[in-house]
């Protein structure tokens, strides 16, 4: 099984140009062992910013009292989230259609693995030896168009995007769309989840770059965050990311090559 891997985290939310944050984010953990959340209310709607909070905080309370990392722990805390955001609905009416997406991510570093799950369009990206890769595929009807060919290119900058057909509080979710996924982990891996305001800021080829400048995961945060100040007119989305580094740090930002080959 090997050494057990250290873990590191960095956070950052900001309202953006909005009058409210209805991001929410947040993290249990230890050295090798961890829970990471992500969420952004539905905007339009009364009460994104309640719903957000209320499904990280009972997603890592019930992590927080059994701290396991496995698909059935991402399902039960997803569920029970699920009822705390419907308890919020019964005392307060006026919160009936408060939804929020969600972006899950457990990791035991001792045993080499991750498990990770959401709904809506907030994402995680994994890192491998400085290489970015979209773990999470949205649930919005532009990312279905895309996926069956009646749409081309990509959600980002497209104002279609927005329009999503699961996520927490939604009257129906389709059950393919609750899922757990794992992945062994490496040594210098790193993630990053991050609500669709900060996506659609900063493109993969930036928080790659961010991430060879870096000597940490806080210091990563921050070069993106510096990335999307610098290119931002006061009317962006609320913007939340939580980057998380697995072991060595100086694997995290090694760029892997591979040898060409005559015929390949």
């Amino acid at each position: 099984m090997g050494c057990p891997m250290n873990l590191s985290v960095a956070k950052y939310s900001h309202r953006g140009g909005r009058l409210v944050n209805e991001d929410y984010l947040g993290f249990c953990a230890n050295d090798s062992i961890g829970c990471f959340v992500l969420a952004d209310g539905t905007g339009g709607y009364q009460g994104g910013a309640q719903a957000s909070e209320a499904v990280v905080k009972h997603i890592l309370d019930v992590f927080a009292i059994q701290p396991a990392v496995t698909p059935d722990m991402i399902h039960a805390s997803l569920g029970l989230a699920k009822e705390a955001l419907n308890a919020v609905k019964r005392q307060h009416p006026e919160f009936t259609h408060m939804n929020t997406t969600v972006a899950t991510l457990m990791l035991d570093a001792h045993r080499r693995i991750s498990y990770w799950s959401h709904l809506g369009d907030s994402r995680i990206y994994l890192f491998r030896h400085g290489r970015a890769r979209q773990l999470t595929r949205d649930h919005s009807v532009l990312q279905s168009m895309i996926d069956a060919g009646f749409a081309s290119g990509s959600s980002r900058g497209n104002t279609e995007r927005n329009t999503l057909y699961a996520s927490v509080g939604s009257v129906e979710v389709p059950q393919q769309a609750v899922s757990a996924s794992a992945l062994m982990l490496e040594s210098g891996d790193a993630f990053l989840l991050c609500s669709d305001g900060f996506w659609e800021s900063v493109d993969e080829n930036c928080m790659e770059s961010a991430l060879r400048q870096s000597g940490s995961s806080a210091q990563w945060l921050d070069e993106m965050v510096r990335t999307i100040t610098t290119i931002d007119d006061g009317s962006r989305d609320n913007l939340s990311a939580m980057a998380v580094w697995v072991g060595e740090q100086e694997e995290t930002t090694r760029i892997q090559t591979f040898p060409v080959h005559e015929g390949q």
